[in-house]
């Protein structure tokens, strides 16, 4: 790590054969992935999911059963913001009674504020079906201020996986997902496979992720850019393998103002705009 300018930034690389850290996943295709129950039973499955393994609610008692999401998907999620909560699911067992309100419900918590949305219609579904949810303050009901305080320090995210009344019911849970904006993506994409994602939050304090997915060997130059076109700093310049690359951008030292991510290649040159209060 180097420190220039005031600006320290961190380079990570993920390989291409991995899927990106912008997304956090739990596909449960090898574990449990460290989810946890409230109030019922959790089981781990390697088949039969969508697809491979998947985790199963089993309810066995009197109250509305929820799993618990583990600590990676927890603390500042200020970089999924604009983006999107998606999961599959499926009733695994029908005990033949009506649906239970607030299935597939999911609530996300800080230490002073709490959120819920669900988008999971009040059926049986037999098969695996995918849901989706935008990550945004008006899909959840909340302020643009209250939602940045939320998801800027969430301590627990839960979906609600009790479907039916009268006691016993199965449900199961795959891919359970928070991504980034894909609405993000520069709108004349790159000649050469250069994505350059949405800087976020917006407006920026302290820190923000820039994120760029090459899909070719590549000589890169990234960096900031004021205003008026002069740069400021570099932040990486050099030749890079393809894969998803995240440069953590420390703007404390920043004056407050409108200023521009740069990436440059031989044949592309996308800016994305960041703003620093």
């Amino acid at each position: 790590m180097k420190k220039r300018a005031g600006l320290m930034v961190s380079l990570v690389f993920i390989f291409s054969a991995v899927l990106s850290q912008s997304f956090i996943l739990s596909s449960f295709d090898e574990s449990a992935d460290d989810w946890s129950v409230n109030d019922g039973t959790l089981y781990h499955h390697l088949q039969n999911g969508n697809p491979d393994g998947f985790i199963e609610f089993e309810d066995n008692q009197d109250g509305a059963g929820i799993f618990m999401a583990p600590n990676k998907f927890m603390g500042d999620l200020t970089f999924y913001n604009q983006g999107f909560v998606e999961f599959d699911l499926k009733n695994t067992f029908d005990n033949g009674q009506r649906m239970l309100e607030g299935d597939g419900n999911v609530k996300i918590s800080s230490s002073l504020l709490t959120a819920e949305h669900n988008v999971v219609p009040l059926f049986i579904i037999n098969e695996w079906t995918s849901f989706s949810i935008p990550f945004d303050a008006e899909s959840w009901g909340m302020t643009t201020s209250g939602w940045d305080s939320l998801i800027s320090d969430v301590t627990m995210i839960s979906i609600q996986m009790d479907a039916q009344w009268n006691y016993y019911d199965k449900t199961g849970l795959d891919n359970f997902t928070l991504k980034p904006n894909s609405n993000g993506i520069n709108s004349e994409p790159g000649n050469s496979g250069v994505i350059l994602y949405q800087i976020s939050p917006k407006p920026l304090k302290d820190v923000t992720w820039i994120v760029t997915e090459i899909k070719d060997r590549l000589n890169i130059s990234l960096s900031l850019v004021q205003l008026n076109g002069q740069e400021l700093k570099t932040i990486f310049s050099g030749e890079l393998n393809p894969g998803t690359y995240k440069f953590k951008l420390d703007c404390t030292s920043l004056r407050k103002g409108k200023y521009f991510i740069r990436l440059k290649s031989a044949k592309d040159a996308l800016t994305k705009k960041l703003m620093v209060i």
